[in-house]
């Protein structure tokens, strides 16, 4: 038994690190009896007192009784909205409704499948040039068997107008250009679930969330959860009273007299361009905290 072990795992991985070690015995599926046998074979372990001191982590337990539905990547999105494309209807021309940016996600802030997925930091404007990226990044990772994909936002439909380049001055609204989505603080985007665990996603996902028009991050479930736990406390267990919440709801110095009815619901936050005032889980990311 042995022998063949050996032959399975390779005579130099007994001077392997703890790290190379287990995921080999990960991926081949091994018994821990295998392993001991094998480790008595070879000899004293070198790296005993390395393993002692910096223990590996033990991988988390695979969910169970997922059920992967027929259409499980995720679907191109019309640029268009679908009523307009198959109508005779003229496409009503609206204002930048800066609204729909500003503030904090207070719906769909939640992971549905509470697993693995993606949240904006802060506001901005998806398109349907990063619809596609989403899609074709998302479902070239996907797993065709043991793995779903979900949008977790609307399809392009709020229309931006422009003047062409060249174009004078005047002459009423510009032409509709393309359609885009609004995305608020908070918001979840994509979703991933199925038969995988958290190291195995967080690479890829991490590197698509950086390519997001604006700050965004990968998450899972367990994540999400002790960073909000952790704004909380923060919130509960500040030690200055004078906030600029306490600000503007005593009207100090007559304050609200300056300030927007916005700035009377968010209190300065999520409504402004400086990365200082815009971004979720700011307060965490000053301290510094390591949420890994």
């Amino acid at each position: 038994m042995n022998a063949g072990l050996s032959l399975r795992l390779g005579w130099r991985l007994h001077t392997a690190s703890p790290s190379v070690l287990s995921s080999v015995i990960v991926k081949q599926g091994l018994h821990t009896s295998e392993v001991a046998g094998w480790r008595a074979s070879v000899g004293p372990d070198p790296w005993r007192r390395h393993r002692q001191r910096y223990p590996v982590p033990e991988l988390p337990a695979r969910p169970e009784n997922v059920v992967i539905p027929e259409k499980h990547r995720l679907p191109i999105l019309p640029k268009v909205p679908s009523i307009y494309g198959q109508t005779m209807t003229r496409p009503p021309k609206g204002t930048r409704e800066l609204y729909r940016m500003q503030g904090e996600e207070r719906v769909h802030n939640k992971l549905i499948l509470e697993q693995f997925g993606i949240v904006a930091l802060a506001g901005g404007r998806l398109t349907s040039s990063h619809f596609e990226f989403l899609r074709n990044k998302v479902n070239r990772w996907l797993h065709p068997e043991r793995s779903l994909a979900i949008f977790r936002v609307d399809a392009p439909y709020q229309p931006v107008t422009n003047h062409g380049a060249g174009r004078r001055m005047g002459g009423g609204k510009g032409s509709i250009s393309h359609y885009v989505t609004p995305v608020k603080a908070g918001r979840v985007i994509v979703e991933v679930a199925g038969d995988m665990y958290w190291p195995e996603v967080q690479p890829w996902l991490s590197k698509v969330a950086e390519k997001m028009p604006f700050e965004a991050m990968a998450v899972n479930q367990d994540l999400l959860e002790r960073l909000e736990a952790e704004e909380k406390r923060i919130a509960e267990t500040n030690e200055n009273p004078y906030t600029f919440e306490w600000l503007v709801r005593n009207n100090i110095m007559d304050c609200q007299s300056h300030l927007s009815p916005k700035d009377r619901v968010w209190f300065g936050r999520f409504l402004y361009r400086d990365r200082t005032l815009n971004r979720k889980y700011q307060t965490i990311h000053n301290f510094r905290y390591r949420m890994r």
